[in-house]
């Protein structure tokens, strides 16, 4: 049978049912945090209520489920992604703590219940002592988890505070097969996620700017997510424009750029700055007679969850490039890595996550579980594939809440070698 034949449609794969299912989540992602927060908060006041000697009936637990959630729907529609003032910004630092302090109550109820399901007639320790009533151990229990909560508020007041500003230079040497010599040790200043206006004034980001200038960059690459409002840009950019680099500052936008208007965003930047924007655009730099070509990639304004493994733009700005011209892409999101390194880039540079604002160590050391784990298996940090290495950053701003925990705030310093 022919294909192509009018009004047939061809059937859905799994695939594409994925994504539809995807596509649904993210629709209603926010609504479904708000109910998650909602009930993390009233599970933290019911608690701590039930701890002092309050009763409640199960009309007081409905109707106050139903009341926080109506106040935080309303301030999530009033604020549109813009900080609160003070008092605000306390009730949202305790909404959002309250999602984790009610996973740990959930987490150790389950665990108590199970404890009684497993001794329903008592408990034996050892052979020679008599049984014990798991009900016995109650108050103890209690008391564990008190303090338990009390660590998980203290671990956030500090993500809330000092750790908020904890700020790094991270230094990363990496490798060129066949670097020409002019770009032996040539310095790449890698920043991203800056959301200019939302928890970052003008005062703290003129003190980023020196701190960049001072690293004494041959190239400032920005990754996106300059700002999550057009209007922001005429206070901002100026103090932005402060960067200096030998060979200048190249940008490429992000999804909140996306979001403000990337046309007025890149209008913006024209009017108040000398950077580079790239836009499925690429630039070639050339020292003592040498090239490095540098590729900026759009961001396509998805929601912000899902990343492009595979960018339309990418392969149709690096098909013409000789064999072994060093190439450098800039991406927002990390996604598309592996096809950038199947299209020759030896470095690619990219944000977007956050490194998850809020991390895990584990035990070894050697790796920081976080949220960003969820949308990409690209979190944070350096990774490799073939002579290809991609460097995702933390990021210098916040989304959503301005906490930062195990996940300091990043300056990028990259330095280019020969492999």
């Amino acid at each position: 049978m022919a294909s192509g034949i009018s009004g047939v449609r061809p059937a859905t794969t799994a695939t594409d049912l994925a994504e539809r299912l995807r596509r649904s989540f993210f629709r209603v992602f926010f609504r479904l945090l708000i109910a998650a927060i909602t009930v993390g908060e009233w599970l933290v006041i019911a608690r701590t209520l039930a701890r002092s000697g309050v009763a409640l009936a199960a009309a007081h637990h409905v109707g106050a489920v139903l009341a926080i959630y109506g106040v935080n729907l309303f301030l999530m529609r009033r604020l549109g992604g813009r900080p609160p003032g003070p008092l605000l910004a306390a009730y949202t630092a305790f909404a959002f703590t309250s999602v984790f302090a009610a996973l740990v109550i959930v987490a150790a109820e389950l665990a108590w219940a199970a404890l009684r399901a497993a001794a329903p007639s008592g408990l034996a320790l050892a052979a020679f002592v008599a049984p014990v009533d798991p009900v016995q151990w109650r108050p103890g229990f209690d008391a564990v988890l008190d303090a338990t909560l009390v660590g998980v508020g203290g671990l956030f007041l500090f993500g809330y505070t000092s750790g908020r500003r904890a700020l790094v230079t991270t230094r990363t040497t990496i490798p060129i097969p066949a670097l020409p010599a002019a770009f032996a040790g040539f310095r790449i200043v890698h920043l991203s996620d800056l959301h200019l206006g939302a928890y970052l004034g003008r005062a703290e980001l003129a003190g980023h700017v020196a701190r960049v200038n001072a690293l004494d960059p041959d190239l400032i690459c920005i990754t996106g997510d300059l700002v999550d409002h057009a209007a922001t840009c005429a206070a901002f950019f100026p103090v932005l424009a402060g960067l200096r680099a030998r060979h200048g500052v190249v940008v490429t936008l992000g999804n909140h750029d996306v979001a403000a208007g990337a046309d007025a965003v890149t209008a913006e930047l024209r009017d108040h700055t000398a950077f580079t924007i790239l836009r499925n655009a690429r630039l070639d730099i050339e020292r003592n007679g040498e090239r490095l070509t540098l590729v900026g990639l759009d961001d396509l304004g998805r929601d912000w969850a899902r990343g492009v493994l595979a960018h339309p733009a990418l392969p149709g700005l690096t098909a013409d490039l000789p064999a072994g011209r060093p190439l450098v892409v800039l991406t927002h999101r990390p996604d598309c890595f592996e096809q950038a390194a199947a299209c020759g880039a030896h470095l690619v540079l990219a944000g977007h996550t956050h490194g998850g604002q809020i991390g895990i160590p584990t035990p070894s050391g050697r790796r920081v579980r976080n949220f960003a784990e969820i949308i990409t298996r690209y979190d944070r940090g350096t990774f490799g594939a073939g002579s290809a290495t991609l460097v995702v950053s933390n990021g210098l701003g916040f989304t959503g809440q301005p906490i930062r925990l195990f996940t300091p705030r990043e300056i990028g310093c990259l330095e280019l070698r020969p492999a």
